[in-house]
């Protein structure tokens, strides 16, 4: 049903364009007969309603020269292209010209109409012929010119809204474009510091980072992935750095609820981690350690991250001005507007990442 009504109100086929303005006069017709089938007091009534009716449909011409006069010349000619000097004076101008077509019709159709139908016929001056003319016309098209001007506006808003999805689609994935490189650059000075090191692990190191560069490829340019499979990806990022920092560091990862039939768009909670292993982990002397929460609960997904830092540390300047992590607030807003929660603090020795996510949606669609 709703189909068909915007196929019948918006399509520009042949069918549909004549079905909804026959569809529009019949109406004017109807309600012009009725509205005027009542002037008089008579005792016939049916046949001043067949008066009524008929006269409306000698005036029905009148009031389609002057809707489809301002419909499909003075709107898109003058007043669509803000020339609306013109547009006034041409509106006026039509009307007075339309107006001034009701005596002329009054003392030839409509007379020869009356006397057919054995009607009495009272002969009206110019003046009062001109302004119910006047009148007719201005209601008449009054509502032609209303529904053109609000289906105009639907048409221009949903062109704005759907150019503004599209545009917010390019920089969503201009975003993961800048991220991608910005992530395997990381990641290849992570593998390039085990090398130097002579780690036995290397080999394991770019066989996960190979596995990460297809996920990159492929995975990541659907909407929406797997929740389960994010969170793989997460694991193998953070084995990896495990290799590198081996017993160094300390991590622990807890997951709870249930991660099935569950989905999240890709690289959200990565560039989280990365962040937090290049401006904390990375920068302590001693020991170094990380706890991540990840909890699943009635398509809610709620992101914990805290990580030591050094003393003196400029991690949260650091990891504020980063791109990786600045792209992921972007997408964030984009994704999600003001449905998720992300919130990053500090203290003398932790760095806080909490971030709170609707599963199995977003904001922006296809």
């Amino acid at each position: 049903m709703d189909k068909f009504f915007y196929h019948f109100v918006f399509s520009d086929q042949r069918k549909h364009y004549l079905a909804r303005h026959l569809t529009f006069w019949f109406c004017a017709w109807l309600f012009q007969g009725f509205i005027y089938g009542f002037m008089y007091t008579m005792d016939n009534q049916g046949t001043f309603f067949l008066l009524s009716y008929g006269e409306s449909l000698i005036f029905l011409p009148q009031h389609m020269l002057l809707s489809y006069s301002i419909i499909y010349f003075v709107l898109p000619r003058f007043l669509f292209n803000g020339k609306y000097a013109w547009g006034i004076f041409w509106v006026i101008s039509f009307i007075i010209l339309t107006a001034f077509l009701s005596p002329l019709m009054q003392r030839t159709l409509i007379h020869s109409y009356r006397d057919w139908i054995g009607f009495p016929w009272y002969s009206k001056n110019l003046f009062v012929s001109f302004m119910g003319g006047l009148r007719g016309g201005l209601t008449i098209a009054g509502f032609a010119v209303a529904i053109k001007l609000l289906k105009h506006w639907y048409i221009k808003n949903t062109d704005n809204q759907r150019l503004e999805k599209e545009k917010l689609k390019a920089e969503l994935e201009l975003l993961k474009g800048q991220l991608h490189p910005h992530f395997m650059f990381n990641t290849l000075n992570s593998i390039y510091a085990m090398a130097l090191n002579d780690s036995n692990k290397t080999a394991e190191a770019i066989l996960k980072l190979a596995n990460l560069m297809r996920y990159l490829m492929a995975e990541s340019k659907q909407t929406l992935i797997s929740l389960s499979e994010e969170l793989l990806v997460l694991s193998n990022y953070i084995e990896m750095e495990k290799n590198r920092f081996g017993e160094r560091l300390d991590i622990m990862m807890n997951i709870q609820g249930d991660i099935n039939d569950k989905a999240i768009p890709p690289l959200l909670l990565l560039p989280f981690v990365e962040n937090s292993f290049k401006h904390g982990t990375s920068q302590m002397d001693g020991m170094a350690w990380m706890s991540m929460d990840i909890h699943v609960k009635n398509d809610q997904l709620t992101f914990k991250l805290v990580n030591g830092k050094p003393e003196k540390s400029e991690q949260t300047k650091a990891s504020l001005s980063g791109i990786g992590l600045q792209n992921v607030k972007r997408r964030l807003s984009l994704l999600y507007d003001n449905s998720h929660d992300l919130r990053i603090t500090e203290d003398d020795s932790t760095f806080i990442v909490s971030l709170i996510v609707p599963l199995n949606k977003i904001s922006i669609t296809g």
